[in-house]
């Protein structure tokens, strides 16, 4: 059989590798190639591609390992969610100091209201003005005031007085009010009579 030279490209590894194995038996390189070609183009019976022989090449050295992945450092929300909640044991304790409540804010700031020559304190949540004494904490006797005129009402430390839908009503300034906020020195007018407030307890 004639034979025809012929040129092909081979990888460079390739190629190392079969002039390593013609070495090792002391063959040409070419001859190397052709019995690789007919092993690789062989038929089994059933037509099926056999598999080539191995050409028991030794192996080239392998090259360094490509360094196993470390995985990425958990985000912020899985470090939080990884923290152990902390035990009742390792909680601070509360403070030692007195909370005050609203209730006993209230408690200790009085209002002092200033009528006709008398002080009457006011340390209730309602305090009533009115003509009839017997729904009034503080009652005037003046047919121009109505039997539950206004109140002193205290809320969240702070006292307000509210008119009771009387008829002649609470003058500040001379206007009337309703619901109006007493602050120190408030004066206020019940048609002819004059309410005065502080909350500087009276010497």
């Amino acid at each position: 059989m004639g034979r025809t030279l012929r040129q092909f490209t081979c990888r460079d590894d390739l190629w190392v590798r079969v002039e390593t194995l013609a070495d090792r038996r002391g063959i040409s390189p070419d001859e190397v190639i052709q019995a690789a070609l007919v092993q690789l183009f062989s038929r089994k019976a059933d037509g099926a591609a056999a598999r080539p022989t191995p050409l028991n090449v030794p192996p080239t050295r392998p090259g360094p390992r490509a360094p196993t992945p470390v995985p990425a450092p958990p985000g912020p929300r899985s470090q939080a969610a990884a923290l152990p909640r902390p035990s009742a044991a390792n909680r601070l304790p509360p403070p030692s100091g007195r909370v005050l409540t609203a209730t006993a804010v209230q408690a200790v700031r009085p209002l002092y209201l200033y009528f006709e020559g008398q002080v009457y304190e006011v340390n209730q949540d309602q305090f009533v003005i009115g003509r009839g004494s017997k729904y009034s904490d503080l009652p005037i006797k003046d047919a121009n005031i109505s039997r539950r005129h206004c109140a002193i009402v205290r809320r969240n430390g702070q006292y307000y007085i509210k008119d009771l839908e009387s008829t002649n009503g609470v003058e500040f300034n001379g206007q009337r009010v309703d619901n109006h906020l007493i602050q120190e020195g408030t004066s206020y007018r019940l048609c002819d009579h004059e309410l005065r407030f502080s909350f500087i307890p009276p010497s």
